[in-house]
């Protein structure tokens, strides 16, 4: 009987150490934003952002006049484009991978400037919001643009967009605007997402080598080259 009892209870402490090993294995791991291009001057915190910095929970984000920071936020995003005399902060940041599909949570505070991004299909579980100081904007399979104003910009799927008490759909082409608090047109072009932005590559002349023609002499001059107006294709 003494024999069986403590089996009893050994077999009773190794399920509650299994049950408590399943839920720590579950519980949602924090996600990072990795910085993948930096033009101008932005900083994370109190120091200065570099392509190949990350920004966790609880991180804010700041550019200057004539800036712009891209981030990659892996499950998360995945990507974001914060523009010029932007303030955001990443309140949430975290995603679930243990079951049969992933459950982001994704929440940025936008305090002032505006910020634009691609947001792949997520599960119905997961939720992604930019929230600013008038509007919530929940986001889902989506390309958009939110301002610190309020105005939400969609390209393609919708925004669920908070307002004053009110919730209005935003869907491909169109815009929340919040000084009239209707859905518009949307007045902007097409945005290119951040994770198909091509790589900016200098531009300068064209130098056009002409060919040599044998010992006959040369078109144009042997190494000759064309660098004015012409050459610059």
């Amino acid at each position: 009987m003494k024999i069986s009892g403590y089996l009893s209870r050994l077999a009773a402490l190794g399920a509650c150490i299994a049950l408590t090993s399943a839920l720590v294995t579950a519980a949602p791991q924090p996600g990072q934003a990795e910085v993948t291009r930096v033009r101008g001057t932005a900083s994370i915190g109190n120091n200065p952002a570099k392509v190949g910095d990350f920004a966790g929970p609880g991180s804010v984000i700041k550019t200057g006049a004539n800036s712009q920071l891209d981030l990659n936020l892996g499950l998360n995003g995945p990507d974001i484009t914060v523009s010029a005399d932007t303030t955001i902060s990443v309140d949430e940041l975290s995603f679930d991978d243990a079951g049969p599909e992933t459950v982001v949570t994704t929440k940025l505070n936008l305090q002032a400037g505006k910020v634009a991004g691609y947001v792949k299909k997520t599960s119905a579980q997961s939720s992604y919001t930019v929230v600013t100081p008038t509007t919530t904007a929940a986001i889902r399979g989506t390309t958009y643009l939110v301002t610190a104003e309020g105005d939400v910009y969609v390209w393609d799927g919708c925004v669920d967009v908070q307002f004053q008490d009110r919730r209005f759909a935003v869907c491909a082409g169109q815009h929340f605007d919040p000084r009239i608090g209707q859905v518009v047109p949307n007045p902007l072009p097409p945005v290119i997402p951040p994770r198909v932005q091509p790589p900016v590559i200098p531009v300068g002349p064209v130098i056009n080598l002409s060919p040599v023609q044998g010992s006959g002499g040369t078109s144009g001059g042997e190494g000759s080259a064309n660098t004015g107006a012409g050459g610059v294709k």
